[in-house]
């Protein structure tokens, strides 16, 4: 019987999940070579992307001395998975938290360990070098505090040099800016770049990466207006530029009150786009925010209002609200409040909430959530 063709096994092992993948490289040696080829991770990654395959929703626990987190199929929320975390939890001590997701790729935070990045699907982490003395012992810095909104943090892919960059600001005492620091997985190194041109004036706010870039939302340097300008960091140039604002003209809300006042409260992805979401904080009738979505990138015209949220007993802290993903449908999208509650699906059709209850997740435990597909990305 003849073979089969080296490309049609190619083919058929593209589809497979990562788990299926690496049972299959003892099948033979050929076949070990071929799933760890860089040129097949390639080629299994577009493939789950092109398809919306093997996408996970990652639960990254909030409760102190508890080492796990959890994973489970975004479609069906079923396959419960548990992980231990790269950086162990210890009462009274930092926590470790999830601040970007690339590719399979999730980078993780720990105030006093560092910074690793983590492969869930191969259960392979790489912890970061340290910072050089150039940064750890310049006493301009601001030390960090409480969810540490004095530090910065983003992680992404820089098409152009085909390599994951991570992307850590320092405030200055002094200068009234964010001296920023770039991580290289190539050269596995850090490098002091310009310092960032805007102010960040609120936590929550790590970086959402977009076509190439991490974005954010600040104000100019010394006009703080709590949120009025949009901006990104090309991860391939390392250039900052600001990202044109969708309608801000005045028109009632949806609340019936005058909301003429608004500052974007963070950016996000949803669906592969940009988006931000609105604070209206001179709203007499209600306290809530909008979420505007960017359906062609930097075209300021197809900014699009999405949905309206106000508070609910399904929805407490919705300035720190963070839309996850749509569902399957496109009828649904997964908000987290930010705040560690349970997330939530807001049913755009109808404008109602329903908490997500996932079998065999502690209920009274807090998560934060983001959304990851798995692959075999080498975090080396």
């Amino acid at each position: 019987m003849c073979p089969f063709p080296s490309d049609l096994i190619t083919d058929i092992l593209c589809r497979l999940p990562v788990k299926t993948l690496l049972r299959f490289k003892c099948v033979s040696k050929p076949w070990g070579s071929l799933i760890d080829d860089s040129d097949f991770v390639k080629i299994h990654l577009h493939q789950s992307l092109k398809t919306s395959t093997n996408i996970k929703l990652f639960l990254d626990n909030c409760v102190e001395n508890d080492n796990e987190a959890y994973a489970v199929d975004f479609d069906s929320l079923c396959n419960l998975v548990q992980f231990p975390r790269p950086f162990t939890a210890e009462a009274n001590k930092y926590q470790s938290r999830i601040f970007g997701s690339c590719n399979g790729l999730l980078a993780v935070y720990h105030r006093q360990e560092g910074i690793a990045l983590w492969n869930p699907s191969t259960r392979k982490y790489h912890y970061l070098p340290t910072l050089g003395d150039d940064i750890t012992m310049d006493h301009d810095i601001l030390p960090g505090c409480g969810y540490d909104k004095n530090t910065i943090l983003g992680f992404g892919y820089d098409v152009s040099n085909s390599d994951y960059k991570v992307v850590k600001m320092f405030r200055s005492k002094t200068q009234n800016c964010f001296k920023v620091m770039i991580y290289s997985l190539k050269a596995n190194s850090w490098r002091r770049i310009k310092d960032c041109p805007y102010d960040i004036f609120t936590n929550y706010n790590d970086g959402a990466y977009v076509n190439g870039s991490l974005h954010w939302v600040g104000d100019e340097i010394d006009e703080f207006f709590g949120g009025k300008v949009i901006f990104a960091l090309n991860l391939s140039t390392e250039e900052y530029f600001e990202v044109p604002e969708g309608d801000i003209s005045f028109k009632k809300n949806k609340c019936g009150g005058d909301c003429t006042i608004f500052g974007y409260m963070n950016a996000g992805v949803l669906g592969g786009y940009l988006c931000v979401s609105r604070r209206y904080s001179t709203c007499s009738i209600e306290e809530h925010v909008n979420l505007w979505v960017m359906k062609e990138y930097g075209v300021k015209e197809t900014w699009t209002e999405l949905l309206h949220l106000s508070r609910d007993e399904w929805l407490t802290n919705i300035f720190h609200t963070r839309a996850i993903a749509y569902s399957r449908s496109g009828e649904k999208i997964l908000l987290d409040d930010g705040g560690g509650c349970q997330p939530a699906w807001f049913n755009l059709g109808n404008e109602t909430g329903e908490t997500l209850c996932i079998l065999g997740v502690p209920q009274c435990q807090r998560f934060s959530t983001i959304i990851y597909v798995e692959s075999l990305v080498s975090v080396y």
